[in-house]
């Protein structure tokens, strides 16, 4: 069976791993840190941030908190073994999960309680029933894990594609018609001969007036202007930018006022 745990992995701060909190207790004391444990424990921190059995100390300390887990399922379950079975099910289920973690054992006895795995072939033996949902959970793991892979390509894909064009609202299209409006029909009969000179001059006007015309876009306009001079006028980008950011932070001054 593949390792369902080392890819994915990521580091977060500094924190107890679930086998430190289990090695600080025993009893009700562990039962009540397990039950709080499988409440809010996902799959996917596993395959996240869990750390591999095997890289957690030795075979012997790490069966000890194993026990702990098959016998807080023994105790919600009603079931008993004697001492020597549930040790040699815990050794057994190191062996099986040693490349994979602590929360694992713990997610799938609670998945076994509660019907989650399915049923695996009937067999009046504990020990047997036990091993039999192994494969199963394990298999689970590994969908689940080729699900999050396949999640991250898509975000990594759409991050790396181009904004699609946006369309022209609905005001800004308005202003638009009327400009051209204005350039197709001027007030003054004589035509206006347009040079690459003047062209010029009317961009760096817009550049000029940008800072204090843009206060005036609305949040659309703006973030529209923004896509739409993002390759051909680096400067005004920058602006506008400038100008998104401004309101952002007077958002968040307004809120906490």
């Amino acid at each position: 069976m593949p390792n369902t745990s080392k890819q994915l992995t990521t580091s977060r701060p500094a924190q107890q791993t679930t086998l430190m909190i289990l090695k600080q207790c025993s009893g009700n004391a562990a039962f009540n840190e397990i039950s709080k444990l499988e409440q809010s424990l996902t799959v996917k921190d596993s395959i996240k941030y869990g750390e591999l059995i095997v890289s957690q100390g030795s075979k012997v300390e790490v069966i000890r908190e194993i026990i702990k887990i098959v016998e807080f399922y023994l105790e919600v379950t009603g079931k008993k073994l004697e001492v020597y079975q549930t040790r040699t099910l815990a050794g057994d289920l190191y062996d099986k999960f040693k490349t994979d973690t602590v929360e694992d054992l713990i997610l799938m006895f609670k998945m076994i309680r509660t019907g989650d795995l399915g049923k695996p072939p009937y067999t009046d033996n504990f020990h047997e029933k036990i091993m039999s949902y192994v494969p199963l959970f394990l298999d689970f793991k590994s969908r689940e894990r080729e699900r999050l892979i396949e999640l991250k390509k898509r975000k990594i894909k759409a991050q790396e594609r181009p904004p699609e064009p946006q369309t022209m609202s609905e005001e800004a299209y308005q202003k638009f018609t009327e400009l051209q409006s204005r350039l197709s029909n001027p007030v003054n009969k004589n035509k206006q001969i347009f040079s690459i000179k003047s062209v010029l001059a009317s961009v760096d006007n817009y550049i000029e007036n940008l800072p204090e015309t843009c206060k005036k876009l609305s949040a659309k306009d703006l973030n529209y202007e923004i896509i739409r001079t993002q390759y051909n006028n680096k400067t005004a980008y920058n602006i506008l930018l400038e100008e998104q950011q401004r309101r952002k932070d007077e958002k968040k001054k307004n809120k906490r006022c």
